[in-house]
């Protein structure tokens, strides 16, 4: 046997396993309980992740003004809401600052969006940090026993959103 081509096939074997957890990481669930937490949303009401659970499904979006994916998915997530927002969910985008934007940024974009769902700002990244973010935007599916069913790194279109929550709270027509 050709001992370069099992040289290649040991590097193939070892980049598909590579691909796999690459993979998992930006669409796998951890199965784990959601670290609670508490914020004041844009419109001045308070959000407590472990009091929302208690009676709906969360989709849980860290992100930032200055992030392009995050300004590409954020109409899939207002088309998604809007599809969904009579149903046992609640959707929160939660600003994380980075660089130069401010606040009164995430809020001028979500305005100029026309976006409808909830919003706030992990101030000092505590949050971000509870979750153990490393990339943007970040997308957590939570189920109303407070666990992190799934999770997403980069964009989502809505029916990807829709398909997810559905997941977590059933179909009505089932």
């Amino acid at each position: 046997m050709d001992p370069l081509s099992r040289i290649g096939r040991r590097h193939l074997a070892v980049a598909l396993a590579l691909a796999g957890i690459v993979l998992l990481m930006a669409c796998g669930g951890s199965g784990q309980s959601a670290r609670d937490f508490e914020v004041v949303q844009f419109d001045g009401k308070t959000f407590r992740l472990s009091q929302e659970t208690s009676e709906n499904a969360v989709v849980l979006n860290f992100w930032y003004p200055s992030c392009p994916p995050c300004r590409v998915e954020m109409p899939a997530f207002e088309a998604a809401w809007q599809e969904l927002k009579d149903r046992p969910v609640r959707f929160l985008g939660l600003y994380v600052p980075q660089g130069f934007d401010s606040e009164q940024d995430a809020r001028d974009f979500v305005k100029e969006l026309g976006l409808t769902f909830s919003f706030a700002t992990d101030r000092l990244g505590r949050i971000a940090e509870a979750y153990e973010l490393e990339y943007y935007p970040k997308t957590y599916f939570i189920n109303m026993d407070g666990d992190v069913v799934s999770t997403y790194i980069s964009t989502l279109d809505p029916e990807e959103i829709i398909q997810r929550v559905v997941a977590l709270i059933g179909d009505p027509a089932s």
